[in-house]
């Protein structure tokens, strides 16, 4: 395929992806999303929303579409520990259950609507340039220049080869399934055991998403998708023995990282998981993707119409993220490292049991504004 000239290249058509694609091409830039697989796809994720995206699938132009596919309703958490603690509470509005294998798919195809040129099935190989004179980008199906390029590429990937934190040991594995056999209806459950925790919720086709995290030592045994750690959590291990696994749906990833990974790498502005990997317990790592790329926008059209010089889009960019992620983040690989130590979790969730405002104030502290509560209660 010839080059071709775009003001903007995505690499990645996930949630951050895919969201900036639209928002970009509703303003008239030329657009290229590009994404590695072939839609749909599964991918590794606790596919639970928070109640603040609903407002961003109404401005994305998605929100009758995700009503459609059948979200399920999530009103209420359920937490317990291997030695026997629990704790139940209301979340704050409709949260919602949706699979990244149905809600991708909707998203791509907004973006293609809208006129965007999206390609799956396209590996990105390389990128070249800068924002001063701009991008070159190689695929597998050939090069595209842009004025601007998006790093949309998740957790891990062979484009942060060259950025610091693939050096660093991560001991860190994660595997997600969609499981048949029990009801979950209108709860997201968090269940801790020794190393690490998994999380439970319905999502739009009646199955179970199934996503656990833990240290890697967990895995010495011969089950690496339920390792044995995880049957020593009594209400879990209830669950599990009625639960059967949707083979299609099992992703595994290793070496996964917590830290933050900066903003841009090579002058290439990263949104999402490309920009800091986000733990489970900072509220919803979805909406906080969708957020991510709703926050870069007006400043990447800034800087495309002239209005916004290069140091001014790194600044800006750099210092409304951290205002508004860099505290829930902290705290969310505070309670990540609490909850993976069995005595630790176990206390924990003992005395927000006994405390219940701090356990509002955690999970006040880990959400974003919510600014889509009546629609969630009225559309959804």
């Amino acid at each position: 395929m010839n080059k071709q000239d775009y003001d903007i290249i995505v690499m990645g058509g996930g949630l951050a992806g895919c969201s900036s694609a639209i928002q970009l091409r509703s303003q008239g830039q030329r657009v290229l999303l590009l994404e590695q697989q072939r839609y749909p796809v599964h991918k590794l994720c606790g596919e639970f929303l928070s109640v603040e995206v609903i407002s961003s699938f109404a401005r994305l132009g998605i929100l009758e579409a995700v009503r459609k596919a059948g979200a399920h309703p999530i009103t209420r958490t359920y937490l317990t520990t291997s030695n026997g603690a629990s704790l139940e509470s209301e979340l704050p509005g409709v949260g919602l259950g949706l699979s990244r294998y149905q809600l991708d798919l909707l998203l791509f195809q907004r973006a293609q609507e809208l006129g965007a040129d999206c390609l799956d099935g396209t590996k990105v190989n390389s990128v070249s340039g800068g924002l001063q004179q701009g991008f070159m980008v190689n695929t597998s199906q050939g090069n595209f220049s842009s004025r601007l390029v998006l790093g949309c590429h998740g957790k891990r990937s062979t484009l942060d080869l060259s950025r610091p934190f693939t050096g660093q040991y991560n001991p860190f594995v994660a595997f997600k399934g969609h499981y048949t056999g029990i009801a979950l209806p209108g709860v997201i459950e968090l269940h801790a055991f020794p190393g690490g925790y998994c999380g439970l919720s319905q999502i739009e086709t009646g199955e179970i998403n199934l996503c656990w995290i833990a240290h890697e030592k967990i895995l010495n045994c011969k089950n690496s998708t339920l390792p044995d750690p995880l049957w020593q959590n009594p209400v879990l291990a209830a669950r599990l023995h009625s639960m059967q696994c949707v083979r299609k749906s099992q992703h595994r990833l290793s070496q996964i990282s917590f830290a933050l990974k900066g903003k841009f790498d090579a002058d290439v502005c990263m949104i999402g998981d490309s920009a800091g990997m986000i733990t489970p317990f900072c509220g919803d790592g979805m909406a906080m993707a969708l957020q991510s790329a709703e926050m870069a926008i007006p400043l990447v059209t800034g800087f495309l119409q002239g209005n916004l010089s290069e140091r001014d889009l790194k600044r800006q960019y750099t210092s409304i993220w951290n205002r508004e992620f860099r505290t829930r983040l902290q705290i969310g690989r505070l309670l990540h490292a609490s909850f993976i130590n069995a005595g630790i979790a176990n206390l924990g969730v003992s005395l927000c049991d006994t405390f219940p405002a701090l356990a509002r104030g955690f999970i006040q502290a880990t959400r974003g504004r919510d600014h889509g509560a009546n629609l969630a209660t009225s559309d959804i």
